[in-house]
């Protein structure tokens, strides 16, 4: 059994095996309103196997939202990144439990998720699946708990480009920064980071492919003082979510502690990765796959 220590909202607390702890922000990324999802978690409740319950709400009306779910591939570049094993792992935004029940079947793990809701399917669906034991669930803004438990392995998946969005941040960049800073200081030693983010100047995005956070094209692959700038004249408001390119990226790691930074590129996207390539020895890995693939598919199937 195992017990997490931390801060929040000035009271320390104890969070159990298994247990829940609710303090959600008063925002926080959705993709299905809030009734849908409490519905489907009535079905869940009642006994229904959730895979079942979710393929009949989402295969047919929302088929991306089905495969973002249910896709095993979500998890892929895990197998190939090959964090630590054992130890304890922290999931920030752990959105619908891609990554936190997976690894709950071999790990304990902290599901840290600002959205009640989709906490509390994350909770049901792991219950289903018997890890319900090993999997804790934190209702929380990570940027303002404190841990003091360490853990071995923290996963940021499509998060830290949302760090600085849904409140109102003078400089979003460094709260971006300061994230990337304290996941370092929450890892125990030895321990690592596994980041999954959009890449700035990707080729969708320089082609002219909506962005996927502000949806509009040929703003956010800019520099973010140029993004910035562009934003406001287009749309009134101050730009707060920002991706990064491999060497920016870099720069930001480095600054926040982390020695040892290793890139992979996902195929065709991180969403729903087919392939996961280094991108080590300046890129020859990735060029050697390249040579030898015959086709890639965007957008996946």
């Amino acid at each position: 059994m195992f017990s997490i220590h931390f801060a929040h909202c000035g009271k320390n607390h104890v969070l159990p095996a298994g247990g829940l702890h609710l303090a959600p922000p008063p925002t926080g990324y959705r993709d299905t309103p809030a009734a849908d999802l409490l519905a489907l978690l009535a079905e869940i409740e009642a006994g229904r196997p959730w895979r079942e319950a979710v393929h009949e709400r989402y295969a047919t009306a929302r088929p991306w939202l089905h495969r973002i779910i249910t896709d095993p591939g979500r998890t892929r570049f895990l197998d190939v990144v090959r964090p630590p094993e054992g130890g304890l792992a922290l999931d920030i935004g752990a959105g619908w439990g891609q990554t936190c029940r997976p690894l709950a079947a071999h790990r304990p793990v902290v599901a840290l998720e600002p959205v009640a809701e989709r906490l509390a399917f994350i909770r049901a669906a792991a219950r289903q699946d018997g890890t319900g034991g090993n999997l804790s669930c934190l209702g929380a803004d990570y940027c303002e708990v404190r841990f003091e438990t360490r853990f071995s392995l923290i996963c940021a998946i499509g998060v830290l480009e949302w760090v600085g969005a849904f409140q109102d941040h003078a400089d979003p960049q460094q709260r971006q920064r300061d994230f990337l800073h304290k996941i370092r200081t929450e890892l125990a030693p030895g321990g690592a980071l596994v980041l999954g983010i959009e890449n700035r100047i990707g080729l969708k995005y320089l082609l002219g492919c909506p962005d996927d956070h502000i949806g509009v094209p040929h703003i956010a692959c800019l520099p973010a003082a140029l993004a910035r700038r562009r934003w406001r004249e287009s749309s009134g408001q101050t730009l707060q979510s920002f991706t990064y390119s491999l060497h920016e990226l870099d720069r930001m790691l480095r600054d926040a502690g982390f020695t040892h930074v290793e890139f992979f590129a996902a195929y065709p996207d991180y969403k729903l990765p087919e392939h996961i390539v280094s991108l080590s020895e300046e890129g020859r890995p990735h060029n050697t796959w390249l040579q030898h693939t015959q086709r890639l598919r965007w957008p996946p199937p």
